[in-house]
């Protein structure tokens, strides 16, 4: 009942608004406010995102949520501070979520110097629980429910050397820690991850650059509670070094974007199974084919650290293309679609520790198998400005993750743990400076 009083409070605060004509932001002295508050209404065919041959097959629900959003600006010559402080409702009609909220964090800054240097500081905190692609990036995670911590701070200085050349330096550190002891699944593990680089960039001309990007990563995995309830071997400590090579910046107003390749090498020293060394590659690309129409092109092949058996990571190899148009001033749309396949070097055990216990009940099932994810997603949206700060979007998804790991249980049913697929359709409304 809460959730539905929470949503029609949100609905009434977006009717109300549509009368309401304001800029971009709310000046406020020397600072400009941004306020918004976003209502979702989405249902699933496939909560749990598992197969129909699973015990309990697959699950239908709905949940609703409500996003208010708080943010503040303050510019100052060619810099500016902002922070955003965000928070998150969210509610199933059958599913006992264990956590109804997520809150949400953002310091973001930039300091230009009197010599054209640049200082930024960033930092971004979530306490969430189904947000797990923040934790595991290349989605080897499908489903949580445990609540977590992740904070990344960052923090870069670059400076010019001469008219055509510039150098950087920059940092990240990343916390990610599963609190709920109360809970007893979760979909990854926790880990602190320390990181620092160069990168050199050679002007050749006014908005497009050549780059070479130095990065070293130490990641520690936090073993001492999270790995009790993931079938994973615990100990996965890894240095990372990583060279790459590329161009960013905007050829004509048509062609923007970056593409850098390289590689980069992650040697596990705790444990005896493969490391990686190998290509990869991060490409964004936007073609502006009109003021109003827009392609965005996404390449990559990235290896992430993995909490499958006792695999060290995964590599993960992808396109997305999504196109966008604005019809008119109040119309617009948009679809996409990606595929993506995950990779794993070594073959699946159930003992994971060596000490001749089976420690995974699937692994055993499925020993000797090598894992490999295929997985597609066709996305839509349809959206309509009501006023410059109300817009209402509809949209629909539909994703298959066809993977080869797969058994006969005791009663002769073919089971595929981790094969899958899922039809959701969600509707937002959003009220925003």
């Amino acid at each position: 009942m809460k959730h539905r009083i929470l949503w029609l409070c949100t609905l009434t605060l977006v009717a109300l608004s549509v009368a309401v004509s304001a800029g971009d932001g709310i000046p406020m002295g020397d600072a400009v406010f941004y306020p918004s508050v976003e209502a979702i209404y989405s249902h699933p065919d496939n909560l749990f995102m598992q197969d129909k041959s699973e015990p309990g097959g697959t699950w239908t629900d709905s949940y609703w949520a409500i996003r208010p959003t708080l943010g503040f600006e303050f510019p100052f010559k060619q810099s500016y501070v902002r922070f955003n402080l965000g928070y998150q409702y969210k509610d199933y009609d059958h599913y006992d979520i264990s956590n109804h909220n997520t809150w949400l964090f953002d310091f973001d800054s930039k300091f230009k110097f009197s010599n054209n240097s640049v200082l930024t500081l960033r930092d971004h905190f979530l306490q969430g629980v189904q947000e797990i692609q923040k934790v595991d990036p290349g989605y080897e995670a499908t489903f949580g429910n445990q609540k977590f911590d992740y904070n990344v701070f960052q923090a870069g200085y670059d400076f010019d050397l001469n008219q055509h050349n510039a150098m950087g330096v920059f940092g990240d550190w990343t916390t990610v820690n599963f609190s709920d002891k109360n809970t007893l699944s979760q979909p990854f593990y926790g880990y602190d991850q320390l990181s620092g680089g160069l990168n050199w960039k050679y002007h050749l001309n006014a908005t497009n650059n050549f780059l070479l990007q130095y990065t070293y990563l130490q990641s520690k995995p936090d073993h001492s509670y999270s790995t009790i309830w993931v079938d994973t071997a615990p100990y996965k400590k890894y240095d990372s070094n990583e060279l790459l090579a590329g161009w960013e910046g905007s050829v004509n107003r048509y062609f923007s974007g970056y593409a850098k390749a390289g590689y980069r090498k992650m040697s596990f020293n705790q444990n005896n199974y493969a490391d990686f060394s190998g290509v990869v590659v991060d490409s964004a690309m936007k073609f502006n084919f009109t003021d109003l129409f827009k392609l965005d092109l996404n390449l990559y092949r990235l290896p992430y650290q993995s909490a499958y058996n006792v695999n060290n990571y995964y590599v993960t190899e992808g396109l997305q293309a999504q196109l966008h148009q604005q019809v008119t001033r109040y119309f617009f749309w948009s679809a996409g679609y990606l595929y993506q396949q995950n990779s794993y070097p070594n073959r699946t055990l159930g003992d994971l520790n060596g000490d001749g216990f089976i420690d995974d009940p699937i692994g055993y099932l499925t020993q000797g198998q090598k894992r490999r994810d295929d997985i597609s997603r066709l996305f839509g949206e349809l959206g309509f400005h009501v006023t410059r700060q109300l817009s209402m979007r509809v949209n629909y998804q539909h994703e298959n993750r066809d993977c080869n790991i797969n058994y006969w249980d005791v009663f002769g049913v073919h089971r595929h743990p981790f094969s899958y697929t899922e039809d959701r359709f969600t509707f937002q409304a959003q009220l925003g400076w």
